[in-house]
């Protein structure tokens, strides 16, 4: 048994290592023109080995996606307390979404690439729409219970909105005090349509 979790363990360690390697790679290179001996090169390792620990580049490339997306929810996780309020859930996935370890110039430049690359379908597609779904879902899950019924699904997409569109607007030129100003405009608009908010500290 303990040859086995050292097996598994050195196993996680290095898909760890190739999706890392992938991002910096698909940042610098773009997704399709990546190959898989690049991943390896920036890895530190054999063509061959990659293919021990994924079978194709396509494989290698959703797993990275996936990485990313729980990176960004990781962030988000980190800053919401046990059985946290509606609205510190909803200050939590503000202030996670723009987090500077999630925002790495290598990050930013790999999600502009899965996000291209989502357009044409596929895989990445799916996988992009789930990682945008579950945000949503998990501001409407705080929203609709600190406002009406009537006003949830505009204070909603109000707010995915916002999130978007700063998350976008950051992707390819970003400064610390960026993702800090796109908190602030995020969670004052919040304050404006729902004022509960605004008692919170």
């Amino acid at each position: 048994m303990t040859g086995l979790r050292k097996k598994r363990s050195l196993k996680d360690m290095r898909r760890d290592e190739l999706m890392e390697a992938a991002i910096t790679v698909v940042a610098k290179e773009g997704l399709q023109r990546a190959t898989l001996s690049q991943i390896a090169v920036e890895a530190g390792m054999s063509t061959a080995l990659v293919n021990h620990y994924f079978e194709n580049k396509e494989e290698l490339l959703e797993a990275t996606m996936r990485r990313l997306s729980g990176r960004y929810r990781g962030e988000i996780m980190a800053l919401m307390p046990a059985d946290p309020t509606p609205a510190q859930r909803l200050r939590a996935i503000i202030e996670g979404s723009f987090q500077p370890d999630n925002l790495t110039l290598a990050s930013r430049k790999a999600w502009v690439q899965f996000l291209v690359n989502a357009m044409s379908g596929g895989r990445i597609f799916y996988l992009y729409r789930i990682t945008g779904e579950r945000v949503v879902s998990n501001i409407r899950y705080a929203v609709k219970r600190l406002v009406p019924a009537d006003q949830v699904d505009d204070i909603v997409d109000g707010i995915a909105a916002l999130i978007d569109g700063f998350f976008w607007e950051n992707a390819t030129d970003c400064a610390p005090e960026d993702l800090i100003r796109a908190r602030r405009i995020c969670w004052n608009y919040a304050c404006l349509l729902i004022p509960s908010l605004r008692n919170m500290h």
